[in-house]
C-alpha cells in the first residue's frame, strides 16, 4: 500500500511539473497565434510587423522603406519606420532616426497596440544614442588633448634647440 501510494504522489508530482513547463509555451503560442490574427484581420501590432521584418531580405527592407517613406505621417507609418531602423539587422539601422520616429509617433497618435513595448524601445534607444554621444565627446577631447600636448611637446623642442645653441655659444667663446 504504501508503494502505490508513493508511486501515486510521484505521478502527480510528475504531472505538476510537465503540466508548469507547457503553461508558458501555451501563453506564448497564444500571444503569436493573436499577432498573426489580427495581421490578418488588418490590425497593426508592432510585435507582428518586427517578427516581419526578421523575415525580409535586405531587399524587401529597402522596399518597405521605400513604401513607408512615401507618406511617412499616414497611420502607423511612424511606428513602422522607428521599429525599421531599430531592428538589428536592417540594412537601414540608424538609432537616431529609430528614435526619432517613435517619438512623432508617440507625439501624434492617441495610443496604439503595445504603446508600453515601443516606450520602453524609445527610452533604451534614447539612453544609447546618450551614451554614444557622450563617448564620441569624448574622443573628440582626446583628440584636442592630443593635439595640445603635440604642440607644447613641439615648444619644448624649439626651447631646447634655443639652449643647446646657446650653449654651443657660450663653448666657443671659451
Amino acid at each position: 500500500m504504501k508503494s502505490s501510494a508513493k508511486l501515486g504522489l510521484l505521478a502527480l508530482f510528475t504531472l505538476g511539473l510537465t503540466a508548469c513547463q507547457l503553461l508558458p509555451e501555451g501563453e506564448n503560442q497564444v500571444a503569436l497565434v493573436c499577432d498573426a490574427q489580427s495581421s490578418m484581420n488588418g490590425i497593426f501590432t508592432p510585435s507582428a510587423y518586427y517578427l516581419r521584418l526578421a523575415e525580409m531580405s535586405d531587399d524587401q527592407i529597402f522596399n518597405e522603406l521605400e513604401i513607408l517613406l512615401q507618406d511617412p505621417q499616414l497611420g502607423d507609418n511612424p511606428v513602422k519606420l522607428g521599429l525599421l531602423y531599430a531592428y538589428k539587422r536592417s540594412p537601414v539601422k540608424n538609432p537616431h532616426r529609430a528614435h526619432a520616429a517613435l517619438s512623432q509617433a508617440f507625439a501624434s497618435q492617441g495610443s496604439f497596440a503595445q504603446q508600453g513595448m515601443l516606450l520602453a524601445l524609445n527610452d533604451q534607444l534614447s539612453d544609447a544614442l546618450k551614451w554614444q554621444h557622450k563617448y564620441e565627446n569624448l574622443g573628440a577631447n582626446q583628440k584636442q588633448q592630443q593635439l595640445l600636448l603635440q604642440q607644447q611637446i613641439a615648444a619644448l623642442k624649439m626651447q631646447l634647440d634655443e639652449l643647446t645653441r646657446i650653449e654651443q655659444q657660450l663653448n666657443e667663446r671659451n
